[in-house]
């Protein structure tokens, strides 16, 4: 009987760690590119935001709709959401603004489905910009938040 019961303990299969081939093919087609800690919404698919502002215009809203619409839709439940700002302004306040960024992003993918357990938000000031705060251009690039999904 043990010898039966070890047989049939050895069929059973592990669920794979990680995403699945659809899962990646949806993040592709929404933009996201794979980065050291995971899948993360490209710099030309980022969520932009006007100066001292934290809320999405209605096209960024709508982005970030589709792309919950579409995580839900694979079966990928966990997010996390960054949020930046540009240099401009005092350090704790690009930090108080980065993270109402972030957390207005979670509201959108909340109100499409998304468990809000399931939404790290997280806001990282100026700390990381992509582009030169010295113009106005880069300023605006790096008012942004990325939507990042771990791959494992």
């Amino acid at each position: 009987m043990l010898l039966v019961l070890l047989a049939l303990a050895g069929c059973q299969s592990v669920p794979p760690k990680g995403l699945t081939a659809e899962q990646i093919a949806a993040l592709k087609r929404e933009g996201f590119s794979p980065t050291d800690e995971g899948w993360a919404f490209d710099l030309s698919g980022k969520v932009l935001f006007g100066s001292d502002l934290d809320r999405l215009n209605s096209q960024s809203q709508a982005i970030v709709e589709r792309i919950g619409k579409t995580l839900v839709a694979v079966g990928i439940p966990h997010v996390r959401i960054d949020g930046h700002a540009d240099a401009s302004g005092r350090a704790a306040y690009n930090q108080q603004l980065s993270e109402r960024r972030a957390q207005s992003v979670a509201r959108v993918l909340v109100g499409i489905g998304m468990q809000p357990q399931n939404i790290e938000t997280r806001g990282l000031g100026s700390s990381q910009p992509v582009a030169d705060n010295r113009t106005r251009s880069g300023r605006t690039e790096n008012r942004r938040v990325s939507i990042v999904v771990a791959s494992d």
